[in-house]
């Protein structure tokens, strides 16, 4: 996963913190997330997205993303009665193979995609303004978030922290932003770790 700053907005003006957040914007790049996590950053609404195109992009030998908690386990599943054991990156192979011989039947790529997987690899450039990416970071930098959107939100609030402190130095987790942690009975009992882990990011 890489993660770039393409741009940002910082209007030089005299007003609160809290006003500016409305104000600034930052554009990012975010390459090499799997469609599952990009499935959940869209759920941040209030922002503008621009995706890579399965339809248009063909995803031969397409690059994917493998969860630490599968790498090294078999997938094993019966065909035609026939137990087959594979391990994910021969599954992943497969698929693609799969995906290529779509292609090769003149199949449109933009039906040929069905077939792929939520750990297809892709792009997404997007533009959120101050309010809703302390937002975002509040809720992805979370313990409790899944890892891989984590991940991205973790390297996104150190770019922020070093553009603009002043606002995002106070910002993480909400057990950290607030002292509480709002998960309730999910919480992952480690706020004090997680609140030193914050301060010294």
């Amino acid at each position: 996963m890489k993660v770039i700053l393409i741009s940002k907005n910082i209007p030089e003006i005299d007003i609160d913190t809290s006003e500016l957040e409305k104000h600034i914007a930052f554009t990012f790049l975010v390459d090499g997330i799997s469609r599952a996590c990009s499935h959940q950053l869209v759920r941040h609404r209030l922002a503008s997205y621009s995706q890579q195109s399965q339809r248009y992009v063909s995803m031969k030998n397409f690059p994917y993303v493998t969860p630490p908690s599968i790498e090294n386990k078999n997938i094993s599943f019966t065909v035609n009665k026939e137990k087959v054991s594979l391990t994910y990156n021969e599954f992943m192979n497969l698929i693609g193979e799969a995906y290529g011989s779509l292609i090769e039947q003149n199949i449109p790529k933009e039906d040929a995609r069905f077939i792929l997987p939520n750990s297809c690899a892709t792009r997404v450039v997007f533009t959120m303004n101050g309010k809703e990416l302390i937002h975002f970071l509040k809720l992805r930098t979370c313990n409790r978030a899944q890892w891989e959107i984590r991940e991205m939100a973790l390297e996104i609030l150190k770019i922020v922290r070093e553009v603009l402190p002043e606002i995002f130095k106070k910002i993480g987790p909400e057990c950290f932003t607030t002292g509480i942690c709002p998960e309730g009975e999910k919480t992952c009992g480690k706020k004090e770790e997680v609140i030193n882990f914050f301060k010294s990011f």
